[in-house]
């Protein structure tokens, strides 16, 4: 289920997005203003975020522009009530993929989050199911096909595959995989991590198939060969 990180600060229209996009099967966290919103996209692993240009403690724009100098690659989609180009402009010389323009229609939303979801190259048209080069992942039924052949994955090396497969070429660090993995379930070592990032890169042993590569201090990155 992809997740997206929504952040509307106004107290009608953001909980009604978090319904909408929920009815349509996307993981969703709700942020009211700007500082918790960069704090959440810091620390999290979102697959695209939606962010009003006009929000308290801290400006879209500048969300934006630190998320880019941070090397954080998420899909933005930037939503704001003032229509002047310049601010479209700025917007996307920030760092945004797309700029929607309040008020607007919700199957255009939609679309447009759709089409980020497709931005690094995996193929979200179905949101169970994640393609990239000759992988294809069914997360509901944790089924990993390989050009002609299909893995059945526990539960965890699945999480860490749907993971890798919705940021391709995007540093994830071992907090962000060990949190999204084990969440609460206590002390976890990191070597337990780099096990099933070992059983992974053995399942992508393939012509044309990504690799997962170690980033030295920081954590991993599913490289698209």
């Amino acid at each position: 289920m992809p997740k997206i990180l929504l952040a509307e600060d106004d107290a009608m229209l953001g909980p009604a997005l978090v319904d909408l996009l929920e009815e349509e099967n996307y993981d969703v966290t709700l942020a009211t203003d700007g500082a918790s919103a960069y704090q959440l996209a810091q620390d999290g692993v979102y697959d695209a975020l939606i962010l009003d240009v006009m929000l308290p403690e801290m400006d879209g724009f500048t969300i934006i522009a630190k998320l880019r100098k941070d090397k954080n690659l998420v899909p933005v989609l930037m939503l704001t009530a003032r229509d002047g180009i310049s601010d479209r402009v700025k917007g996307l010389d920030a760092g945004a993929d797309d700029y929607l323009v309040k008020p607007f229609a919700t199957t255009e939303l939609l679309a447009r989050v759709r089409a980020l979801l497709r931005r690094l190259g995996g193929e979200f048209e179905d949101p169970d199911v994640v393609t990239l080069g000759p992988i294809t992942f069914h997360m509901a039924a944790r089924q990993l096909d390989v050009h002609q052949e299909s893995f059945s994955l526990p539960p965890k090396e699945a999480v860490l595959l749907e993971l890798f497969l919705r940021h391709p070429g995007q540093v994830l660090t071992r907090s962000q995989l060990m949190d999204r993995i084990w969440g609460f379930e206590g002390d976890v070592l990191e070597n337990t991590l780099e096990t099933y990032i070992s059983k992974l890169r053995k399942r992508l042993e393939c012509e044309g198939c990504p690799t997962i590569q170690t980033v030295r201090g920081l954590g991993y990155r599913l490289q698209i060969n």
